[in-house]
This record gives C-alpha cells, structure tokens and sequence, in this order.
C-alpha cells in the first residue's frame, strides 16, 4: 500500500490532489487544535501563577535547545530518499536513538548549571523530567518521515489532534492536582512513548538490517549543515526566555511566555501543519524548478492571508478577552499579547521558503541565513532588555519577526525566479486589508455604549473585524478571496461526504 501510495503521489495530478488533500486536513487539525490550545490556556491562566509559566518557559530553554542538537536533521536528508528510503531506514533509526540518548545525558548534566545560571533550583527536576522524553521522541523519527514521504496526512492530523488534546487535557488536570510547573512536563515523556508507538504501529522501519559505514557517513554528513541550521533556529526561538530570565523575575517571564505562547499559536501551528505537507510534495517537485516555486509562491500567498488576519485579531481581542476571562490578573501579559501578535504573523511565509531550500537541498544557503540571523536577533533582544527590560523584549522581538525573516523570503524566492513586488505583495496587503478591518472593529468597541462592557466590545470586534476582512478581500483581491473559499470549500465538501457516506478507501494505483 505504501508504494503504490508513493507511485500515486509521484505523478503531477495525484501529487497535486496529495498535497491539496494534506493541506485541508491539516488545516482542519489546525483550527481543532487552536480551539483546544485556547481552552487550554484559558484554564491554565486560572489554575497557575505567573511564576510557574516563567519557570517551565526557562525549562523550555534547555529542553528546546537539546531536542535540536538531537534531531540533526536527519530527516530532513532520509526525506530526499524517498525512492530508496527501506535502505536507508535501519542507520537513520541509530544515529536518531544515539542522539536522543546523548541528549537526555545531556540536559541531565546541564540542569545543575541552568539552576545557577536563572538562579531557580527547581529547574534541576523540571529539566530532568523533560529529558526522559528526548531519547524516546527519537523512536517516530523514521516512522514519521516514512508517513509523510507516503502524504498520508490524514493519519498525521488525526494523530497531532490526539496528541494537542491529551497533552492540553494532561497539563490541566496536573495543574488542578496542583503540581506548578511540573504540569507542563510530566506529559511529554508520556506522548512520546504514545507516539512512538502508534507511529511503529503504522510504518514500523527495518532496523534490523545490516548497513553500511559510507551510509553513517552519508547521513551524518549531510545532516551536519541542516543540524547546524536548526540548532541556531532554536537558540533565537530560545533567546528571548534567556535573556529575560537574566533580568527579570519568574513573574515577569511568566507574563511574557503566557503571552508568546497566546501570540504564536495560529503561526506554529498553520506552518508548521503547511511545510509537513509541502516538504514532500516540494522534494518530488525537485526536477521540475518552475513548479516547484510556483507551488511554493500559493502556499505562501494563502498562509499569509489566513496568519495575518488572525493574528491581528488576536491583538486587538487581547484587551477586552483577558480581563473579561481574568479581571485584573493577567492585564500586565496584554501589551505583550498585542505586540507579538503583530510583528509574529510576519515569520509564517519564511517557513516555506525554508522548506523550499530544504528540497532544493540548499542547506548551505539556509545555514547562511540562520548564521546571520543569530547575532541580528541577540543585538535586538538585549538591547531592548537593556533599554526597556521585558516590554522592550517584546518589541524588538515583534520587530525582527517583521524584517529579517520577510527579507530573507524575499531574497530566496528572487532567487527562483520570482519578483520582487509579488514578494512584497505577501506582506503589504495582508497587512494593509487586516490593519483596516480589525482597526475599524477595535474602534467601533470603543463607542460609549459598548466600551463599558467587555462581552459587548468582544462582540462587535469579532463581527466587525472578521466581516470586513473578507468583504475587503473580496474587493481587492479576488482571485485569493476565490483561492480561500476555494480550499474551504473543499475542507466542507468532503467533510459532508465523509459524515454522510462514512470514510471512504484509499485510491491506489494499478
């Protein structure tokens, strides 16, 4: 099933409907998991303290960081094996396993050193319950890549689904059991092993072939520039927790990660659902360049205009949504809330091109942009820190979001072929036509009658925003507007099939 699923796939119109058909229903496990993810945080804004959010968000640090030393990026290079992936499975499985182990020992021996350097002694368990997850996250490394080489997506968005729930269910129930910051990380050990499992289950690989030496060396070579890019990538998404956590409170770090965590759910979640579908479908592009990039420009072009809206609304809600939920306790997160969401909806288009590189196997060229980025983003950062401790933090964060990455898109896609206004066009209207509906949505909540009452300016912001923004789009931008309606159309459409008919098989080829 699963090579006639790869030869269905290899062909222009069944790779096409592939790679439609991942997007809708990761787009629909997106949307499922925004709303548990809300839920979520709501609940947990209740049952904990500012300070426990800083804590596990300075945990974070350590664990995000030796999750990328330990990827290496070696599903990235058995991913541009498609053809021959069985061969190459058994070595890919060791070295994920070898650098999973190494990990755990790893953060085992960093936790004493983080507890000095933050000046918390907790995080020594915190960080060391989080480690028991690293080696065992490395068990779906190779199933994985084998599901999304075979675009079956459907199964990945159930299962993500699964996994957001349980991880959002397990973390609320912890925290009502009272367990503080240990509520975000006893769960994590547990889906690993979940994952692990179901995933084997699925697309168990062939570990127990022999391999050969040249095979390591291919892999571990060739992972070298992809592992280093991604281990940059995650000291800057690190970065901000750190220099926060040098110079301001458990409290004040709190507020902030309550606030980034709020702020980038619609662009972790869209784009990161988007480059799992489009990373395979974009490797099987790689002898035909012009597609290649054409596929990638409409997957920019309907990211953007799905991201943007969203996290505007997101921003100008943030006020009147956290004090009717919360009065006055999580006020001081709000001016956070609102700058991150605008400058955050900026980075979602460089996830693609990110990819597009990655399937182009320019890995030396995305090596160069993360090196660059590295010191632009710690100037910014401790600047800010320096001038303006957490608030100045967050503005030059939401200011980085809204150049560096767009620049280097830019750069990337001129490169294919592209122009530069077509670029430009993926942020400037986005942006224009947002700024507008959700700006007229804001300042119709703040009419004398319906300012006294937050429900009331929850209200007309939602209508008038979410309203005005498609009705714009209809007027400027038709042919997006049709683009969308379009993809929803489809979501809907087989959605109705599916509750009427019942799932229906698989097509297979021959």
């Amino acid at each position: 099933m699963a090579e006639q699923g790869r030869g269905m796939a290899a062909g222009p119109h069944g790779l096409g409907r592939a790679a439609t058909s991942g997007v809708l229903w990761l787009m629909v496990q997106s949307l499922a998991a925004r709303g548990i993810g809300f839920v979520s945080q709501l609940a947990l804004a209740w049952l904990l303290t500012p300070a426990d959010f800083g804590v596990i968000g300075l945990a974070y640090t350590v664990f995000g960081i030796a999750n990328a030393l330990v990827s290496f990026g070696v599903d990235d290079v058995l991913l541009q094996r498609q053809k021959a992936m069985a061969l190459w499975s058994a070595p890919a499985f060791w070295i994920c396993l070898s650098l999973g182990l190494l990990g755990m020992v790893g953060m085992l021996a960093a936790a004493p050193f983080a507890a000095r350097w933050y000046h918390s002694p907790e995080l020594v368990g915190l960080i060391a319950a989080l480690a028991v997850a690293t080696p065992i996250k490395t068990l779906a490394t190779v199933p994985s890549v084998r599901i999304r080489a075979d675009m079956n997506f459907r199964f990945l968005a159930a299962y993500n689904t699964f996994e957001i729930f349980a991880l959002q269910l397990g973390t609320i129930l912890l925290a009502w059991l009272g367990c503080g910051a240990y509520s975000f990380a006893i769960p994590i050990p547990l889906l690993a092993v979940t994952k692990a499992a179901l995933f084997w289950w699925k697309a168990a690989p062939r570990i127990g072939r022999g391999f050969r030496r040249v095979q390591l060396q291919y892999i571990l070579g060739s992972s070298t520039t992809v592992f280093a890019t991604r281990t940059i990538i995650e000291i800057i998404n690190q970065g901000d927790y750190i220099v926060l956590g040098l110079i301001a409170s458990h409290s004040v770090v709190g507020l902030y990660f309550f606030a980034f965590r709020f702020s980038a759910q619609p662009v972790r979640m869209l784009a990161g659902n988007f480059i799992n579908v489009l990373l395979p479908a974009f490797a099987q592009l790689r002898t035909d360049p012009q597609r290649q990039t054409e596929a990638a420009l409409k997957a920019c072009r309907l990211l953007a205009y799905i991201v943007v809206p969203f996290c505007f609304l997101q921003a100008v809600l943030a006020g009147p949504g956290l004090h009717f939920l919360f009065g006055e306790r999580w006020m001081a997160a709000v001016p956070f809330v609102q700058i991150l969401s605008l400058g955050l909806p900026f980075d979602a288009v460089s996830w693609i091109t990110g990819s597009l590189l990655s399937a182009r196997r320019e890995f030396r060229l995305a090596l160069i942009f993360a090196m660059i980025s590295a010191p632009v983003f710690f100037g910014m950062v401790i600047a800010g820190g320096l001038a303006g401790n957490a608030m100045g933090v967050a503005v030059t964060v939401a200011l980085y979001y809204f150049t560096y990455p767009p620049l280097c898109s830019l750069l990337i896609l001129k490169r294919c072929g592209v122009s530069a206004w077509r670029v430009v066009e993926l942020y400037v209207i986005p942006f224009v036509i947002s700024a507008c509906a959700m700006g007229l949505g804001y300042a119709g909540s703040l009419l004398p009658v319906i300012n006294a009452h937050d429900l009331s300016r929850i209200i007309v912001i939602g209508v008038v925003g979410t309203g005005l923004y498609p009705a714009m789009l209809f007027v400027l931008r038709r042919d997006v507007f049709d683009q969308l309606a379009e993809r929803f159309g489809g979501i809907l459409g087989k959605a109705r099939r599916v509750s009427v008919r019942g799932p229906q098989p698989v097509a297979t080829g021959g």
